[in-house]
């Protein structure tokens, strides 16, 4: 894994953006979403693990592993690295049973379905079958195609721009439901839905009375309490291989979104308080807009498969005073509450801001008086009014405005934070010819306090803060230059791989030993 700085710019804004997106995608009844508010970024030369490891890429193996086998936190990824699943897994692996109660009849469906499911290799190690390693690859591609209608359905949804949602209605939705489509189809054939499902269902049934054959299964398969079965990485971590699916999915089209600034303030306010606290507490009001490409990928442990085998089985419990793993709570809490399914993937990420060269042209604590100009370019006070910017007109004691002289204008904005208000918001203001009354009763808009902006006569722009009301009115003001908005992209490099979001299953009460067993 590369340190952000080495690898690309990305700040704040993109990652809460691409995080409450993906949570917004991904989260579910059965799932629970991560985000990582510190970067995850792979090289992607380095992210491929399929063939033959060199040094680079058995590290990045290493560490991916290492990663996504943490016990999550959520909503915030920030788990720490001293528990793993494996540890979890091998307490499951050590827990006590109950008795098997398989009828003659029931062991032999229990035995059809899970050889349907899983086959032993030459070297005695269970592993899926084809017919179970097609249904992987094929529910893959149609929660993606899923992922991607939702997706689109969700920008269009949250546009104001009506020809984006007719654009939805009439190009886009038809074409990613017929994806989607497709995708189904493929999985109920090429993909033996039905057949796959079937298995899993008896396997899963049975499974809580033949406890001992389904434990035999898994520890053959990786026993994490014998510590040769691990690997070990090039700089010495001890890890269980875990690997992601498709593959190859580097290599394929990856879906690309943009996400508008509308869309960027919406899923700002959907976000948890503390996932937007710690990305800055907000969108920056120059950023235009977010693109980026993603790809969500599933999570693949040989050692451990299917993991909801042992831990949604209930022919199993902990010694007694142990702490349960999980509560089956919403959200579950305990010592292992879920476990890293899936990951959604980002690249080619690009971040628009609109962007203006300005600078402190002027500024100062000024009093000024009462029927005399002043100019907001120059800070001279009593000049010809047609150069100055405005004319303090005290007419009488109840009579008097600010007017705009010469070529500039003015709009008053009340009271309101003067230091707060930036060069861009001044430029976004409509300006006019029209006067600010001052007058000693309620019309009066230059109370203490009260904020006003004038377009200044040499096109610049000018924040203006009425301190303290009267004949001789002290006022604080900034004058800025300002040149007209021009768009900035932020695009992180060709070869970075995000990991955006950790997609988390969550666990059931678990241990939930059923009283009915024999124990």
């Amino acid at each position: 894994m590369t340190d952000i700085a080495a690898a690309s710019s990305v700040d704040a804004t993109a990652l809460l953006g691409l995080a409450t997106r993906m949570r917004q995608l991904l989260t579910d009844d059965d799932h629970l979403v991560a985000v990582p508010t510190t970067p995850l970024v792979y090289r992607d030369a380095e992210f491929r693990f399929n063939g033959p490891l060199d040094t680079a890429r058995a590290g990045t193996l290493a560490e991916f592993s290492e990663l996504v086998n943490r016990v999550p936190t959520q909503p915030v990824w920030s788990p720490p690295s001293t528990l793993h699943l494996w540890d979890v897994y091998g307490e499951v692996l050590s827990a006590d049973l109950a008795h098997s109660s398989l009828t003659p009849e029931e062991r032999q469906r229990y035995d059809a379905a899970s050889a349907y499911l899983y086959v032993t290799d030459a070297n005695g190690v269970p592993g899926p079958t084809q017919a179970l390693r097609d249904y992987r690859t094929a529910r893959q591609a149609w929660l993606q195609a899923d992922t991607d209608y939702h997706q689109g359905e969700q920008t269009a949804s949250m546009s104001a721009d009506l020809a984006v949602r007719d654009h939805w209605t009439h190009v886009d939705e038809p074409r990613l439901r017929q994806v989607r489509d497709d995708a189904m189809e493929a999985w109920q054939t090429a993909g033996h839905k039905s057949q796959v499902e079937d298995a899993l269902r008896e396997t899963s049934e049975l499974a809580s009375k033949a406890p001992s054959s389904i434990w035999k299964r898994h520890r053959d398969t990786f026993n994490p309490n014998l510590p040769d079965q691990f690997s070990t990485a090039p700089n010495g971590i001890r890890y269980a291989p875990t690997y992601y699916s498709p593959a190859g999915a580097l290599d394929v089209p990856w879906s690309r979104v943009v996400l508008t600034r509308q869309v960027l303030l919406s899923l700002a306010e959907q976000a948890p308080p503390e996932l937007t606290a710690a990305l800055g507490g907000g969108i920056d009001p120059t950023v235009q807009s977010l693109a980026f490409d993603y790809r969500v990928v599933s999570v693949v442990r040989p050692w451990l498969d299917p993991p909801m085998e042992l831990f949604g089985s209930r022919a199993w419990k902990l010694s007694a005073g142990v702490a349960p793993l999980s509560d089956g709570g919403t959200p579950p809490r305990g010592r292992c509450p879920s476990y890293v399914e899936s990951v959604a993937l980002a690249r080619n990420l690009d971040l628009t801001r609109r962007v203006t060269d300005s600078a402190v042209a002027g500024q100062g604590d000024t009093a000024l008086k009462g029927t005399w100009t002043f100019d907001f370019d120059t800070g001279e006070q009593g000049g010809d009014m047609f150069y100055a910017d405005v004319w303090w007109e005290w007419m009488t004691e109840t009579s008097a405005q600010m007017v705009p002289s010469g070529r500039a204008s003015i709009v008053n904005l009340g009271v309101r934070d003067f230091d707060s208000l930036t060069v861009d918001q001044l430029a976004a203001f409509t300006y006019g010819k029209n006067a600010i009354p001052g007058n000693p009763d309620a019309s009066n808009q230059l109370v203490d306090g009260d904020v006003f902006a004038v377009a200044t006569s040499e096109g610049n722009f000018a924040k203006v803060l009425v301190v303290k009301y009267g004949y001789n009115m002290l006022i604080r003001w900034v004058t800025y230059r300002w040149t007209s908005p021009r768009e900035e992209h932020s695009v992180t490099g060709p070869d970075d791989v995000f990991l955006a979001a950790l997609v988390c299953r969550r666990l059931p009460r678990s241990p939930d030993p059923d009283p009915d067993l024999t124990w």
